[in-house]
């Protein structure tokens, strides 16, 4: 009987070991001083990007020209982050305002070089307690870390808070929305909502588990709206009173103002309210871009060496007689705009895009 109880422990313990190494992020560079995150807004799954991404003759899907010309600057970066607002549900694919896209959609993603998936937002649970677990089980088989929906609580209590490690650093990453549209959680299924007694748990949780660094990202905020509303500003200086030492927003679908709040001990915490659209189908002024936000992290300060951003535009272009997604940054058209597949009306709107957003964020450095 001992002997078995034995067996039993030690597979518990390797079980264990697994589950915690799941949980963290290393990162070996040879440059250990400091470590550089990407942000991207939201990943969306309207029915004509499918549509693009599908080719008839092969009858598969290929998401990478969506992220061609971004590429470069996602894989820049040592850890790349982004809102995965579709699930991975298999068929009937559909758009809005149940969603679910192609694997395929996966492939693009970590082809283009992001190894961080957001799922907490409003539309985790489009397909319900079948399309949450499928997602996740997709993700993983790709090797892509995820956070904010789980399986159960025993997965969730082993992979969060995600910790990014990188020569002695320790950065925590939580993930909330605050809600799920009409679909209700399923049991024993979870999703992280902005429950402040809840996140509060997990902020201290990430500090027992030696966090040096900790980042709030949320979806929240109003549709179409281009400030942040007192919520949001009221959420962020809660979060930042409790520790947080950045704020990544997104669900608004337009890039929202951002602004630096100040910890007890004086040091800027740069909250982003929305990085609005990565990529999606909508077209309307504001809605067609968004923005990429990277982030510099001393790893022997443990602090904030330099916030950027980079605006990126949405292009849907014909090709082959089919529309076609191209995420374009603003900066590399405007320097160059013949590399582009880009016609004058679109140029137009592009650029519209581009000023509107400097505008917005003219507190913020861009990239170089």
């Amino acid at each position: 009987m001992k002997k078995y109880l034995l067996l039993f422990s030690s597979l518990f313990l390797f079980c264990s070991f697994l589950q915690n190494s799941n949980r963290i992020i290393v990162v070996n560079k040879s440059d250990n001083e400091t470590i550089s995150l990407v942000f991207s807004g939201d990943i969306m799954g309207h029915s004509p990007q499918y549509k693009a991404a599908y080719n008839s003759h092969t009858n598969t899907f290929n998401y990478n020209i969506c992220f061609k010309y971004v590429k470069k600057y996602i894989e820049s970066a040592d850890i790349a982050v982004a809102n995965l607002e579709v699930p991975i549900a298999g068929k009937p694919y559909s758009g809005y305002p149940n969603f679910s896209s192609p694997d395929a959609l996966l492939d693009g993603l970590k082809n283009a070089g992001y190894n961080v998936l957001l799922t907490a937002n409003n539309h985790v649970l489009d397909r319900e307690k079948f399309g949450l677990e499928r997602t996740l089980k997709q993700i993983d088989k790709r090797y892509i870390s995820h956070l904010g929906s789980y399986n159960d609580s025993i997965q969730r209590d082993s992979l969060y808070p995600l910790f990014i490690e990188a020569n002695g650093l320790k950065i925590a990453m939580l993930n909330c929305s605050y809600g799920t549209n009409d679909h209700k959680v399923t049991k024993p299924n979870i999703v992280n909502y902005i429950d402040t007694a809840e996140i509060f748990r997990d902020i201290a949780k990430a500090d027992s588990l030696g966090a040096d660094f900790k980042i709030m990202t949320i979806h929240w905020g109003t549709e179409y709206e281009l400030q942040a509303n007192e919520y949001q500003r009221t959420l962020a200086q809660l979060f930042v009173s409790h520790g947080i030492n950045l704020i990544i927003g997104s669900h608004p679908h337009v890039v929202q103002n951002a602004e630096f709040m100040y910890s007890k001990d004086s040091i800027p915490v740069p909250v982003f309210y929305s990085l609005g659209n990565s990529i999606s189908n909508q077209r309307n002024l504001n809605t067609d871009g968004g923005i990429m936000v990277r982030v510099n992290i001393s790893t022997k300060t443990k602090k904030i060496i330099n916030t950027s951003y980079l605006p990126v535009y949405v292009h849907r272009g014909l090709l082959f007689g089919k529309y076609q997604y191209h995420l374009i940054p603003t900066k590399d058209f405007i320097e160059n705009p013949h590399k582009f597949p880009v016609n004058s009306l679109d140029s137009t709107s592009l650029l519209v895009f581009d000023k509107e957003t400097r505008n917005r964020l003219s507190n913020i450095n861009l990239f170089k």
